[in-house]
């Protein structure tokens, strides 16, 4: 007779409804130093993202304008849309990742848009697709990263 293999500890998540697997018992210094790096990481990229939303008019012109414009007008729809099954698909921890990356191809889409302005003057249809296509991953990133800090947060503060 073959031993049966243990069974996972499944506990209830309350947002999405659905059982997923009980975390590792952790010590209180293990979860306050990864709640610690994970809001530095997150400071650092808001940071970056607001500095660029405060350059974007001077350094881009209507250019930058129109991109703040398509950057939040894509973080209110995702958020509105997508951000959550796209975290409960992912989980807060995988969402974090996601969300910080795609958010930072914001910022290096304002890095490459005005380095072209000034390298290419007369390829303005360059700089605003750059500038514009960064800004609405950018806000479909942002819309994760912050509905993913939130269950974060919840989840950090149940442990």
């Amino acid at each position: 007779m073959r031993p049966t293999p243990p069974r996972e500890d499944r506990c209830n998540n309350e947002a999405t409804g659905s059982d997923t697997p009980a975390p590792p018992p952790s010590s209180g210094s293990s979860i306050r130093r990864a709640f610690l790096f994970m809001t530095i990481l997150f400071s650092v990229n808001h940071g970056c993202t607001v500095s660029v939303l405060g350059l974007a008019n001077a350094r881009l012109g209507s250019v930058g304008i129109r991109q703040s414009g398509v950057l939040y007008a894509s973080y209110t729809l995702s958020a509105l849309f997508g951000a959550s099954w796209i975290v409960d698909r992912l989980g807060s921890r995988s969402g974090l990742v996601v969300g910080t990356g795609l958010s930072s191809l914001y910022v290096t889409s304002f890095y490459l848009a005005t380095a072209a302005k000034s390298a290419w003057p007369s390829l303005g249809w360059l700089v605003e697709a750059v500038a514009l296509t960064g800004a609405a991953v950018g806000g479909v990133g942002s819309s994760v990263l912050w509905v993913s800090q939130g269950a974060y947060f919840s989840a950090a503060s149940k442990l």
